[in-house]
């Protein structure tokens, strides 16, 4: 299907592939490194799908395990995928999640995947967790409206590379979050971030706006909505 982002993933923007399935880096990664597999045909999910597709996908996980073995060295894995949107899944390609997991990416790990919502019946240990974990950067005075509401923010000051990752990765959850509502106040959140970014560039917001004029004078916007299907020579 020409208008499936997944079926269009071709080319140099594979990982690996076979004959029935292919792998790609996700443009929303939720770590370093996070891989989708799918099906070359447009299969909606997973119990579409014949099980000759389904042993090329479980071959693809394990070629991409390699690959990130060698380039990242995760402590883990997540693989896992969503179906329905009751599940979850927001394209509907059926593609697996291949998530590696670091040592510290999250306060408690413990439960993995079940952490998806409280258990019907309660996971040990589940119920003792007496507080939330974001392990991510936020705004300025979100530590003083924590306190102010009688709790304890526990937090660190980044570092200047550190931050400069934590901004990007910012950006994909606004982006994630905008995606998912269509609100004008993600779109702050965005803008925000992307004002942030700019500073950590050393750059002033009027340079980044004059490059827009003039990419834009070259170029011009998306007004028309024009969506380039391929170039013939």
């Amino acid at each position: 299907m020409d208008e499936c982002i997944f079926c269009r993933k071709e080319g140099a923007g594979l990982i690996c592939e076979n004959e029935l399935a292919k792998a790609f880096y996700d443009n929303f990664p939720v770590n370093k490194g996070h891989v989708l597999v799918v099906p070359k045909r447009h299969v909606a999910t997973y119990f579409k799908a014949s099980q000759e597709e389904l042993s090329a996908i479980n071959e693809l996980i394990f070629e991409v395990k390699e690959v990130l073995d060698a380039e990242y060295q995760p402590d883990g894995y997540n693989v896992g995928i969503n179906v329905g949107e009751a599940g979850g899944q927001t394209v509907f390609h059926l593609h697996v999640h291949v998530i590696p997991r670091y040592a510290g990416d999250v306060e408690n790990p413990r439960g993995g995947i079940r952490k998806i919502k409280k258990s019907i019946v309660s996971y040990p240990l589940e119920d003792e967790a007496d507080e939330k974990v974001y392990n991510k950067l936020v705004r300025d005075k979100i530590p003083a409206i924590i306190e102010a509401s009688g709790k304890e923010p526990v937090y660190r000051v980044a570092d200047e590379e550190e931050y400069s990752y934590l901004l990007k990765e910012k950006l994909w959850e606004e982006v994630r979050e905008y995606s998912n509502t269509r609100s004008a106040e993600e779109l702050a959140d965005i803008l925000q971030v992307l004002r942030s970014l700019v500073e950590d560039q050393g750059l002033e917001w009027q340079e980044l706006e004059s490059m827009v004029d003039k990419k834009f004078d070259e170029c011009g916007g998306f007004e028309k909505r024009i969506f380039l299907e391929r170039v013939k020579n």
